[in-house]
């Protein structure tokens, strides 16, 4: 929880809806930016988007076209000009919606120049089915040739969080497509 300038807190909400509905309430009147995970996807406990709605947060979107992260939530709340992203509970996936939607939104929000665009080649052909926007975890290293290199990190899916400490970036990989063939440039997302 954020109130830009002024303060930042942690809040534990547990899964009772009454108790989130009071709990959020307050928050909502406390902070410019709050910043959820878990409770948003479609689990008999997942009450967030419901609380949310009837706090008259406006939903601006709730589930995106990717994986890890597809759950992701966003909204305003006009009154207390409140905005609020809610992630996913997973913890890659939560990862993902922050550098994704979360930092990039707070650079522009504090008018900060906005990282440049970066791109590496994939080292190994990558299959994923699904339509959907894949962001794939990648080990970097500069060839001979001085290009970036993008080499992909095997994982157990968006609850491995220790297998992102094997990983430099994230690979963006676009959702019209289910083969990735080795030597592709793709856009990168760095976090070490």
């Amino acid at each position: 929880l954020f109130s830009l300038g002024l303060k930042a807190e942690t809040l534990h909400l547990d899964d009772e809806y009454a108790l989130i509905m009071e709990q959020m309430q307050g928050v909502i009147k406390a902070y410019d930016l709050i910043i959820l995970s878990g409770g948003v996807s479609k689990g008999k406990f997942d009450f967030l988007p419901k609380a949310l709605t009837e706090l008259k947060v406006e939903k601006l979107f709730h589930r995106v076209a990717q994986r890890p992260g597809k759950p992701f939530w966003f909204g305003w709340q006009k009154e207390e000009d409140a905005v609020v992203f809610a992630l996913p509970g997973n913890p890659v996936s939560s990862f993902i919606g922050t550098h994704r939607y979360i930092l990039p939104w707070l650079e522009a929000c504090l008018q900060q120049q906005g990282r440049a665009p970066e791109y590496a080649k994939l080292t190994a052909d990558f299959h994923f089915k699904p339509a959907l926007t894949y962001f794939l975890q990648v080990r970097l290293t500069m060839n001979h040739a001085a290009e970036m290199m993008a080499t992909p990190v095997t994982g157990n899916g968006s609850g491995d969080l220790a297998n992102l400490a094997d990983a430099d970036a994230l690979l963006e990989l676009p959702a019209d497509r289910t083969v990735f063939r080795a030597g592709e440039v793709f856009p990168l997302i760095r976090f070490r």
